[in-house]
């Protein structure tokens, strides 16, 4: 039987990427320290076969990812398997700690979340196999709300790639900019650049979170895109500015960071900033996802109306 579930059938109020009150990353792997020489025996006798090495190669890319994402992106691949065999697989790897696993505890109760991330090993027999991979092992010690940004964003790439991937040119995760005024560092968390035939748009998506202390983080970012607009230059590979996208957990959360912008009067040279969410992620119609804020003057105060916008570039052909 397979474990995995439709977007169109997946039926939750809260993301499970969203923060939770004292929320807590707990390690769910293995403890005991297993030998290379093991791991390679398990290779010999195909203990380790075919498809762990694309579940591997997912998980270098996707960095953190759950067994559903890991489904996905072999889906994508044009591999036919089922969710329950890809959480055994994971479950096997895990338990020999050639990847490791976290769950989470919250004093509003465990939202169920697993992710999956490399280990060494891991690595190891990607490298062996001439796949790519830059994993280091500080990765698996990155603090929780980054961790749970990057499985945000894992599940716009997934699902835009599910949706309108005859669409998109190609994709980049994590692309870094040098800042022309500052010299400090820009680093979206996905870029997405779309086919000539559908004028050669790209989108910069970043993922936030509302962990403690998450408005001045905000507002430093924030900042930092005002300056790349600012100082925006055409490349070969981006001839005008960006489309850019923010990803909150709820409506609540992006009316939040909306507030962040006004307050701090933060604008984008020639562009205007995008929302969406977790839950808005999940929509079947994509070019419906992606919303702003309109306001408006009734009875002589400012009142501010969520507006869903028609992005004819993430319609499904």
């Amino acid at each position: 039987m397979s474990l995995f579930t439709p977007n169109n059938e997946i039926n939750v109020s809260r993301s499970p990427f969203g923060s939770y009150i004292n929320e807590k990353m707990i390690y769910d792997g293995r403890i005991q320290r297993i030998s290379i020489e093991d791991i390679m025996m398990c290779v010999k006798r195909g203990n380790i076969f075919g498809v762990d090495y694309v579940i591997l190669e997912a998980l270098s890319e996707l960095e953190f990812a759950t067994s559903r994402m890991v489904t996905q992106y072999l889906l994508l691949k044009n591999i036919d398997i089922q969710q329950s065999k890809v959480s055994r697989r994971l479950k096997f790897m895990n338990g020999k700690k050639i990847i490791s696993r976290f769950k989470f505890d919250s004093d509003e109760g465990n939202p169920n979340l697993r992710v999956y991330c490399l280990e060494k090993a891991g690595k190891y027999l990607l490298l062996s196999r001439n796949y790519k991979c830059n994993w280091k092992q500080s990765d698996n010690t990155r603090p929780i709300d980054m961790v749970k940004e990057i499985c945000s964003r894992n599940q716009l790439l997934l699902n835009y790639r599910e949706k309108i991937g005859e669409k998109i040119e190609k994709y980049e995760i994590n692309p870094i900019y040098k800042l022309r005024s500052s010299g400090d560092t820009l680093k979206p968390h996905l870029l997405i650049k779309f086919k000539e035939e559908y004028g050669n748009e790209t989108m910069i998506f970043h993922a936030i979170r509302s962990y403690e202390g998450y408005k001045s983080k905000t507002e430093e970012l924030l900042k930092k895109y005002q300056e790349f607009y600012e100082y925006f230059s055409p490349t070969k590979d981006m001839y005008k500015p960006p489309i850019l996208v923010l990803i909150g957990e709820l409506d609540k959360h992006i009316f939040e960071i909306f507030k962040i912008i006004l307050k701090n009067k933060i604008k984008l040279k020639n562009m205007e900033f995008r929302y969406t969410t977790d839950l808005r992620t999940l929509n079947e119609n994509l070019n419906k996802s992606i919303i702003d804020f309109q306001i408006n003057v009734e009875e002589g105060k400012n009142k501010v109306k969520i507006k869903e916008l028609n992005f004819p570039l993430l319609k499904r052909e």
